[in-house]
């Protein structure tokens, strides 16, 4: 069971501060705040009616995680931390001495990321997979079958080598706030866990999702909407792909289209009974439903009408006007953690009663090359409509 704490007033305004087209720092801070504040609410109404001594199987049927040892002392360890008067020295000298035994433990981190697979249909679908600690992980980049008959040649050897990509998550750093009231430190770990990973869930889904769509590959993985492989450029990244214009879902269009998907880049034979079509809410509604809903011979609507198996998700990551077809399980993603998991921070001075820190997440990305995903234009987009050939029609004189 997973625990949900925020509002939805205050889940929509942080949605809205994270997702404008130009962030506002103090818009963004107060969200978070109104956020952090809405999961202590609910953890004081809780606390209030249970308090610290309820049993750890009644904690579980609340939707709390029960805690290892080893996560109960980090905490602990975490709270007296931000407690004292001098918290920056404090965690410096607590979980900041690399000694294994100080680390975040790295289940919290899974869970928090399995968490944000139950909410994110899109990060549920990509190849994901947590990589500890680990700085790179290793994909197969192979663009053509390995292998030969006979010995084993220089070229051979050549091509083994360059079917093997490291994607680095050092520089891959995702930050957020995290703002602790002070008074959640004296519920004890359980509480400071679930608002914690609140938080944490909350924030690494619209980071994850967002970069997983479009990142640029700048200290991000590379997006969906990117090729990975052009040319990479220090401050804009990898190039966008240009998106190719979609007007209806008809057989022999979208044929064409996913004839794109069904050639590795060196024109290798792809196979696949299934692909994804994500797009925003908005779109969907408004022109992707209609695109492919017909009313039956019997009155009713008939919905998701495809000419070949098509899954939707819904992503609001996604811009207007675009959307994403291809094959999700082309996309590797290695979340990996932070070695403390949250660090001190003191940029917001105007908040009385808590202690402001960072949550830390490394995460990198990428899909296997350029012809895993296509993005299509679909501001055009036509209803559709059922077509009917009349074989005895008389021809015209």
């Amino acid at each position: 069971m997973t625990i949900k704490f925020a509002n939805m007033e205050a889940c929509e305004r942080l949605s809205d501060a994270m997702l404008a087209n130009e962030a506002d720092p103090e818009a963004l801070a107060l969200a978070w705040a109104s956020y952090g504040e809405s999961i202590a609410n609910e953890l004081r109404g809780e606390f209030a009616q249970y308090g610290r001594d309820i049993d750890a199987k009644a904690m579980e049927s609340r939707g709390y995680r029960v805690l290892t040892a080893n996560e109960t002392a980090w905490y602990e360890k975490v709270i007296q931390a931000v407690k004292t008067a001098k918290t920056k020295q404090a965690f410096i000298e607590i979980i900041g001495t690399g000694d294994q035994d100080s680390l975040m433990p790295p289940t919290i981190i899974q869970d928090v990321f399995s968490d944000i697979q139950k909410d994110s249909p899109l990060l549920a679908a990509v190849s994901a997979q947590y990589v500890g600690y680990a700085q790179n992980f290793i994909v197969n980049d192979a663009a053509i079958q390995m292998g030969a008959w006979g010995e084993i040649t220089a070229e051979i050897v050549k091509e083994i080598k360059g079917a093997i990509k490291v994607i680095s998550m050092s520089q891959s750093r995702y930050t957020a706030f995290c703002i602790i009231p002070l008074d959640i430190l004296d519920m004890g770990p359980q509480f400071v866990d679930a608002f914690i990973r609140s938080l944490m869930a909350e924030s690494m889904r619209y980071g994850l999702e967002a970069a997983v769509v479009n990142g640029s590959g700048v200290n991000m993985p590379v997006g969906m909407m990117r090729n990975p492989d052009g040319a990479f450029e220090q401050e804009t990244g990898y190039p966008e792909k240009d998106a190719v214009k979609l007007t209806s879902f008809a057989p022999d269009e979208y044929g064409v289209l996913l004839s794109k998907l069904a050639k590795t880049r060196t024109g290798r034979e792809r196979a696949f009974d299934e692909v994804c079509l994500i797009t925003n809410m908005t779109d969907y509604l408004t022109k992707v439903m209609p695109a492919t809903t017909v009313q039956a011979t019997v009155g009713g609507y008939v919905s998701n009408v495809f000419p070949f198996a098509t899954k939707i998700i819904r992503s609001s990551a996604v811009p207007e006007g675009k959307a994403i077809i291809g094959l999700l399980d082309k996309y590797r993603l290695g979340i990996g953690g932070s070695r403390n998991g949250i660090e001190f921070d003191d940029s917001f001075k105007f908040l009385e009663d808590c202690r402001t820190f960072k949550a830390i997440q490394h995460a990198g990305g990428r899909a296997y090359d350029n012809t895993c995903f296509v993005v299509v234009d679909i501001t055009d987009l036509d209803p559709a409509y059922i077509t009917v050939r009349n074989v005895d029609a008389v021809p015209s004189v």
